[in-house]
């Protein structure tokens, strides 16, 4: 009970402070930049950003989650071996441009100047995670809440400068953008190294435990299964650049909505950087932990019916207030991308607990079936549907990947299903599409409608998981004693 309170506290924490700091850079920034560069200058940054994403394996092969479920397990050998793999890190980095800049050639890419910014800043990011994967296997839980939210608070800062004082910084460019993103990332990655080596972590490469050829295999899972993730995620916006005719302007669309989605799915991350080392370290010691399990499902997946049901009844207020624009083509896709929150979250809990508790092969084979799903509908739909086709693709393979996951967890780890919640979710959909319909019938107010959402939405939560969601209120009166 201590320990899962203290997760759930620390949860708490890390939510709040992303809830406050992330839609702020969304929103106030990410979005501005979009308005101000304008969509088809946006497009080719994000079919970069992409393509640089869904490479980004080469950077790790999965070493930060391999190494971060060892270290939350204890075991000494992998404490000894920080070293050894930043300096492994520093290697994959290499080859991780090297194919980066071969790929880009080799598939005719004209803006390098964007593609060496996103190249420079996922080499930052990557060591970034890597240091909060270390202080999260240690159960630093609030310390990695506080780092989670460093590098977009500076964002904000400096990138607001910049686009609310025009005339005496001139226009905000892609250029400029990709500068501060690297300024910083780099910031944020050298205060949580102080911070590891502050608490007594020591980098001290030892060549006599360098990474043996068993750890190499018993780690690759880890990373074909991130290749995996970014292509479902990440390959249609560059698909999308260069298969339709007008890619650049259809990936700037897809960018405007998916924008949305990766902001919202940004909760179901930082669910799962928490919940892979607390689920490892219940494994290891053999305690139950399906009801942090099924709590995190509930929040998630309730939050993305919300979100789902939300951006298809107020797509068009959306779109207006966001971009100041009306597009029939923008609007349709705003529709359709966010529902695809429903299996990401699914995907998130379940499987995290798969990759937590050692069948990460399973989750290999169940995520390359998505992938393939995923490829073969955006080549069938994006010549005729553009964006849209590839929000249909996302619909189904997500789902497919998701639902797998949730069965899967449940035949091997014991993680009951809850039936009854699930009656609880299609009941939450029908009442919020029941009261989203009928308010726009009688015109009222966007803001009294996300209110009701809100409040809906809640109700369902404790109606969900009382006694989940009652545990983690708890662990934040204890935190408050403390």
């Amino acid at each position: 009970m201590k320990g899962s309170s203290r997760f759930f506290s620390s949860l708490g924490l890390l939510l709040i402070l992303n809830v406050v700091i992330k839609p702020v850079w969304i929103f106030g920034i990410d979005r501005v930049i979009q308005n101000a560069v304008g969509t088809a200058e946006y497009g080719a940054y994000f079919s970069l950003f992409n393509f640089s994403v869904v490479l980004s394996f080469l950077l790790d092969w999965g070493y930060t989650n391999f190494y971060n479920r060892q270290l939350a397990a204890k075991e000494k050998d992998f404490i000894d071996r920080a070293g050894n793999y930043l300096y492994i890190k520093f290697i994959f980095a290499l080859s991780y441009i090297v194919v980066v800049f071969s790929a880009g050639w080799l598939t005719g890419i004209r803006r390098w100047d964007i593609l060496f910014g996103v190249l420079f800043i996922q080499v930052l990011q990557s060591f970034f995670l890597f240091f909060r994967g270390m202080i999260t296997a240690h159960q630093w839980f609030q310390t990695d809440a506080w780092l989670s939210v460093l590098d977009k608070t500076l964002m904000i800062i400096l990138c607001g400068t910049l686009l609310y004082f025009p005339s005496v910084f001139g226009n905000m460019t892609i250029g400029y953008f990709l500068q501060v993103q690297v300024v910083c990332t780099l910031f944020a990655l050298l205060v949580s190294w102080f911070v590891l080596v502050n608490k007594g972590v020591r980098f001290i490469f030892q060549k006599r435990i360098f990474i043996q050829k068993e750890i190499f295999y018993q780690a690759l899972p880890f990373g074909i299964i991130i290749l995996l993730m970014s292509i479902h995620y990440r390959l249609d916006g560059f698909l999308l650049e260069r298969i339709h005719e007008n890619g650049d302007l259809e990936a700037g669309i897809y960018a405007s909505a998916y924008r949305l989605l990766d902001a919202a799915n940004m909760i179901g991350v930082l669910v799962a950087m928490f919940l892979l080392p607390y689920v490892a370290r219940q494994w290891s010691k053999k305690d139950d932990f399906s009801n942090v399990v099924l709590g995190a499902r509930h929040f998630l997946i309730l939050f993305s019916i919300a979100v789902g049901v939300t951006a298809f009844f107020l797509a068009p207020w959306i779109q207006k207030t966001l971009y100041h624009y009306d597009s029939i083509v923008a609007i349709q896709v705003m529709r359709w991308c966010l529902p695809a929150l429903i299996g990401y979250s699914l995907v998130q809990v379940y499987g995290t607990v798969l990759t937590a508790t050692g069948n990460i092969v399973s989750f290999c084979y169940i995520t390359l079936n998505a992938v393939l799903i995923n490829i073969a509908l955006n080549f069938l739909l994006i010549p005729s549907l553009g964006a849209v086709g590839c929000c249909y693709a996302a619909l189904v393979s997500q789902g497919f990947c998701g639902i797998s996951v949730m069965f899967y967890v449940w035949k091997k780890s014991a993680v009951y299903i809850h039936y009854r919640s699930v009656i609880i979710y299609i009941f939450t959909a029908a009442i919020l599409s029941g009261f989203l319909y009928w308010s726009r019938e009688f015109s009222v107010g966007p803001v009294l409608q996300l209110t009701g959402v809100a409040l809906i939405t809640v109700a369902a939560l404790f109606a969900t998981g009382r006694k989940e969601w009652m545990q983690w209120v708890g662990s934040f009166r204890k935190t408050e004693l403390k």
